[in-house]
């Protein structure tokens, strides 16, 4: 390994920078502090990619057919189906709303792989991680330019913490982290690199990683406004769907335009998928499961030698994981241990929905809506079968306002149970309408369309729409109701824009105030 830059660059090899011991335990230094601070009296969480979304089940399973230049490490041998634990996060240290601009990132660790592993003290371990972002380029280009960046965020100072951006010596990164955050519906829906090179095998070939969700996907958004809204969405999705990623390697073919030690430059050459990761239908939001993956540590040095990490960052990181890993489990008297494989890993998973089905969709254009929500302390099945309920409607649907409750239900077709099915709805003022199931997922979620509307609605909208949805927040269901109006015309849009937050709004957190009496009693 060489160290000068000015030797002409080879494949597969590193040029160690003669201050990056410095830094790199500088850098150390600065996070211990940093989560001290932030977590005197309280558990402490990771430094970085601290917002968790979810931590669920998978298969990582292995190619057919690839050719001997790619049976190295994990893909040698004959093809194998990896139990897995798959992490999906936010980058930002201090958690912040979902609807923020981030780094998100997924972390993979797969178990039962056999042979010794780089980490002396996990040297027997059975796992191999593999850690992505949403973003192909890192914002940094060497770890001096990051550790001056790191040593302003994370200052004790206040000053310095916030007002870092104005130095100009600080620019360049700046802007770059900047551009590397995006927006995000849903976990599922994104691509994720490792930005960082590994070795492939043989000290002269080196790989980053790619992870593609496949376009065959079905995933689902509740809403993009609440706090937390990519683990309700990811966990709708999982409720009856699996989600599929394609694993790719993309080989560094030119040392000099792929450079190992600036991940600021992307490489060019093509992705060559090696493996399909599976995400299986299944309940990740307990709070049993989310202290698991909080306590979970992952680490590109988790690691066969053939998938050796690679550049400067991951030479630091080596120090940075590890050290961190320790010291927050040390902190919170928690066991420092790598997770085992078990015949019976996926057992509590569920099995998709293999019906080729697209859903009617609520509109969400040329609209006007409003919700309303409460949490009840109860699990999603008993709620969803209380509020579902033809006979029960009436019991807590009441009068509200200028609005009247619900009096009388009589089914029209099928028992309220499927797409398809419908209700007559009389209300005290004998107004009437016809509702109908245009979605149904049991226990998760349900939507349903308006029609023939016997008062003064039937001027102002063709057709309305009620969502209901059942999330879980910490360990109790929130029952969610979206309501949605369509408009004939101007005057129409005008009235309801009044009607909704005013009147309809109200009656529908009445309604649910009453079911959850009734769901607690």
């Amino acid at each position: 390994m060489s160290n000068s830059t000015e030797a002409p660059k080879k494949l597969g090899h590193e040029y160690v920078q003669y201050d990056e011991d410095r830094i790199g335990y500088e850098m150390l230094q600065e996070f211990e502090a940093q989560v001290t601070r932030m977590y005197k009296d309280k558990k402490m969480l990771r430094q970085v990619h601290t917002k968790m979304h979810g931590c669920v089940k998978a298969t990582f399973a292995v190619e057919k057919d690839l050719p001997d230049e790619l049976k190295v490490g994990v893909f040698a041998g004959e093809p194998r189906n990896y139990n897995a634990w798959v992490r999906f996060s936010n980058g930002n240290t201090k958690p912040q709303k979902d609807k923020k601009k981030d780094i998100r990132g997924v972390a993979i660790k797969l178990l039962g792989v056999p042979g010794e592993k780089i980490l002396e003290d996990e040297i027997d371990a059975q796992t191999q991680d593999f850690l992505l972002m949403s973003t192909e380029k890192f914002f940094a280009k060497n770890i001096k330019e990051l550790g001056r960046l790191l040593k302003a965020i994370t200052s004790a100072s206040f000053i310095k913490s916030k007002l870092f951006i104005l130095n100009p010596v600080l620019w360049p990164i700046i802007l770059r982290a900047s551009k590397s955050k995006v927006a995000c519906k849903n976990p599922l829906d994104i691509p994720y690199w490792s930005t960082q090179p590994y070795q492939f095998g043989t000290v002269d070939r080196a790989v980053k990683y790619h992870l593609r969700p496949s376009p065959n996907n079905i995933t689902v958004i509740e809403n993009t406004t609440d706090y937390n809204y990519l683990r309700y969405n990811m966990a709708q999705t999982l409720h009856d769907n699996e989600a599929k990623f394609d694993f790719f390697v993309q080989f560094q073919t030119d040392a000099d335009a792929m450079p190992i030690e600036d991940p600021t430059v992307p490489w060019t050459s093509q992705n060559i998928k090696v493996a399909t990761l599976t995400i299986y239908p299944q309940v990740f939001d307990s709070n049993v499961r989310i202290e698991y993956g909080d306590n979970l540590s992952f680490n590109p040095w988790h690691s066969l030698p053939e998938h050796r990490p690679l550049g400067a960052f991951n030479r630091v990181r080596k120090r940075v994981y590890e050290a961190m890993s320790k010291f927050r489990h040390d902190k919170n008297k928690l066991p420092f241990e790598e997770p085992k494989d078990s015949k019976d890993f996926l057992k509590d998973t569920n099995k998709p929905n293999t019906k080729v089905t697209i859903d009617q969709q609520v509109p969400s254009k040329h609209i006007i809506f409003t919700t309303a929500e409460v949490i009840v302390n109860c699990d999603k099945k008993t709620a969803y079968e209380f509020v579902s309920s033809v006979e029960k409607l009436s019991s807590w649907l009441l009068k509200t306002g200028p609005i009247y409750g619900i009096i009388k239900v009589k089914k029209l077709r099928g028992n309220w149970a499927e797409v398809g099915d419908n209700r007559l709805v009389e209300r005290g003022d004998s107004a009437t309408l016809v509702e109908e199931l245009i979605s149904v997922h049991h226990y998760s979620n349900y939507a349903y369309q308006t029609t023939e509307f016997s008062d003064i609605f039937k001027r102002f909208t063709n057709k309305s729409y009620g969502h209901m949805w059942f999330d879980t927040v910490d360990d109790k269901t929130r029952l969610r109701w979206v309501y949605t109006f369509t408009y004939k015309n101007l005057l129409a849009r005008i009235f309801l824009s009044i009607f909704a937050p005013l009147f309809l709004k109200k009656y529908l957190q009445n309604g649910l105030n009453n079911a959850k009496a009734f769901l607690e009693e």
